[in-house]
């Protein structure tokens, strides 16, 4: 079979830049025929990606990628909606799709002998959703902002998001704990307006997020209830609180016993819109939300307009 591999040589900083190699040998090995996109950045192997896809005279029967989240967030704009399946040898930092999924993490053998029976028709290619994303008044954004497989997160997630991406050590997921409590020492709550299927909400919160799959931050189970395969998103939101309630609430998020407790609120929506809403309702003002992230990649700026879009790729999983 014919195969487009994307990869991330700085994947765990440069860790498993040798992963990618290991994994066009055993592809190869394997009797495929394997043709690498990657390129000397983000956009331009999206690019390279989408030009292989669409000149090779016929469609690739499948794109893997090699990395982390980020890695599958690249992989699933190129092929969403375009009936490519997607591979994962996932050797990135929170790798969070492959737990949701119960992929193995650091193994590119085992990652590559799992895409082999799915093609092969013993293991199995799993239609799932996938959050696209678009201006409110449907504008798109940018190609590599519309497609997320994860979660979405406009809050202190995104906050954590974007330092722990600025973090030289540690390394791993370990880094997410870090950037969490340098975050939750600046502590303020931002302001928004939400707009889910049951109506628009406004005020503040610490956290916002739309979840597809269940896990962030490297093993956060943010949204245990999340399917990806049930066309909704699960939106979670958090009233603001002391620091801490936030480290209480922290550690209960690792064990998914969050839900429930005082303060934080799960929606599930067929769509979310985020917007910014500085007015507190009492004459004072909120900050602006950060800039959202999404599967650990810095996403379009707000407003956004998120919708859970069923069966947009075919995921190749063991049997």
């Amino acid at each position: 079979m014919r195969i487009v591999l994307l990869s991330n040589p700085t994947s765990r900083h440069g860790r498993h830049s040798g992963a990618a190699d290991a994994a066009v040998a055993a592809l190869e090995d394997a009797g495929h025929e394997v043709l690498v996109a990657t390129s000397t950045g983000y956009e331009a192997t999206r690019r390279r990606a989408v030009a292989l896809l669409t000149d090779m005279g016929h469609r690739p029967d499948a794109l893997v990628v090699v990395g982390g989240d980020g890695m599958i967030h690249l992989g699933l704009g190129v092929v969403a909606r375009t009936g490519v399946p997607l591979g994962v040898v996932a050797v990135g930092t929170g790798n969070d799709i492959a737990r949701h999924f119960g992929l193995p993490v650091g193994d590119v053998g085992a990652s590559v002998s799992i895409v082999n029976h799915a093609l092969a028709g013993t293991g199995r290619v799993l239609a799932v959703d996938a959050i696209h994303a678009a201006r409110p008044d449907g504008t798109p954004v940018q190609a590599c902002h519309q497609w997320s497989m994860a979660t979405v997160g406009a809050g202190i997630e995104a906050a954590v998001n974007a330092r722990a991406n600025t973090l030289p050590w540690p390394s791993g997921e370990s880094r997410y704990t870090v950037a969490a409590l340098e975050e939750i020492v600046r502590l303020a709550p931002y302001g928004y307006r939400l707009t889910t299927d049951s109506g628009t909400w406004t005020g503040a919160a610490l956290l916002v997020s739309a979840a597809n799959t269940r896990y962030i931050g490297g093993g956060m189970d943010l949204a245990p209830q999340a399917d990806p395969t049930d066309g909704l998103l699960e939106v979670v939101r958090l009233d603001p609180c002391g620091r801490l309630s936030v480290l209480a609430l922290l550690r209960r998020v690792f064990a998914g016993t969050h839900v429930g407790r005082p303060g934080v609120h799960v929606e599930r929506s067929r769509s979310l819109t985020i917007e910014p809403w500085p007015d507190d309702g009492a004459g004072g003002w909120l900050r602006d939300p950060p800039h959202p992230y999404a599967d650990g990649e810095r996403l379009a700026s707000l407003p956004l307009h998120l919708e859970a879009v069923p069966q947009a790729v075919g995921l190749l999983l063991p049997a």
